[in-house]
């Protein structure tokens, strides 16, 4: 399971609803994805691997990847201005939304926007 809402994906209650053996990792905070404060005290917690926790109990058990912190950022990954780049997709995509009748399904931002993208940031990154 991946939570990835940037809002709370799993209370307290909802951990021993999970089916066994579940895999949990998020993608954002640890304290805007899962309560895991409310977790029911009778689950022992168990390092399996460097990054992943086992939690237990009678009859129920699933994995927490990097105690429940951001898999994304597990060994120290930085966005830097690279997240530029694709914000600046998700404006054209937006963009192109707005401003053209799309038929249902799925589209993409134009090879000419992506490379007027890549252009505009070599030339205030590449200086």
């Amino acid at each position: 399971m991946l939570c990835a809402t940037g809002a709370r994906s799993l209370t307290g209650e909802d951990f021993p609803h999970l089916r066994n053996g579940t895999y949990v990792a998020t993608v954002t905070s640890k304290e805007d994805e899962l309560e895991l404060d409310a977790l029911p005290d009778v689950y022992t917690r168990t390092m399996v691997g460097e990054h992943l926790t086992r939690y237990q109990t009678t009859g129920h058990y699933f994995y927490l990847a990097n105690g429940g912190n951001a898999v994304n950022f597990l060994h120290g990954a930085s966005v830097g201005p690279f997240i530029f780049l694709v914000q600046a997709e998700i404006l054209a995509a937006i963009r192109m939304l707005t401003r053209a009748d799309l038929a249902p399904g799925l589209h993409e931002v134009s090879a000419d926007d992506r490379a007027a993208i890549a252009a505009t940031w070599l030339s205030y990154f590449n200086r």
